[in-house]
């Protein structure tokens, strides 16, 4: 099946979500794909499980890039005070910690419930468990996953790094315990 959409965005964490909700709010069709059974995964262990979701300090110096404005564009755009607003839009309590930490009250899935309402509003539809097979770029971006063919002149990667893997996290408990006094 081809699904036609103005914005392909591949990747259901919190800055593929976020892209999305934007876009949607603009009046763009928008497909998330995700490959994992839920979005989010990443966010339910951000913060201990409550999610640092962002710093009251966030400033442009605190970033490095090869452009030196890029941050200060992507700041002024949306600010940590719109996603607070955001938080205080969907009632989820919150609290600062050590130096403009902000994190739930509760626990992250208050986060990642925001931000599946946001997309529901937005017109976004996300599709799960759709590993990509493969991406294209002809006169659109063609998107082949095990939910079908995807098409769109906009595309967003947004699939993240990887958390702790599992061997480093080992190695490093192994590192611990054998240099340990």
């Amino acid at each position: 099946m081809i699904h036609k959409f103005d914005a392909l965005v591949l990747g259901g964490g919190a800055a593929g979500l976020l892209c999305a909700i934007e876009a949607g709010k603009r009046g763009r069709r928008v497909a998330v794909l995700e490959h994992a059974d839920r979005v989010g995964k990443k966010i339910l262990i951000s913060g201990g499980g409550r999610c640092n979701f962002t710093n009251v300090h966030c400033q442009p110096d605190n970033f490095i890039s090869g452009n030196e404005h890029f941050a200060k564009s992507a700041l002024a755009r949306y600010t940590p005070a719109d996603f607070i607003a955001l938080v205080e839009k969907h009632r989820i309590p919150y609290h600062e910690k050590t130096l403009g930490q902000l994190f739930c009250d509760r626990s992250a899935q208050d986060i990642i419930d925001l931000l599946e309402s946001e997309c529901r509003a937005a017109g976004v539809q996300i599709f799960l468990q759709s590993r990509i097979r493969e991406v294209q770029r002809t006169s659109e971006f063609v998107v082949h996953s095990e939910s079908g063919e995807f098409r769109a002149p906009a595309l967003v990667v947004a699939t993240g790094g990887l958390s702790i893997p599992r061997w480093a996290r080992r190695r490093s408990a192994m590192s611990w315990l054998t240099n340990s006094d």
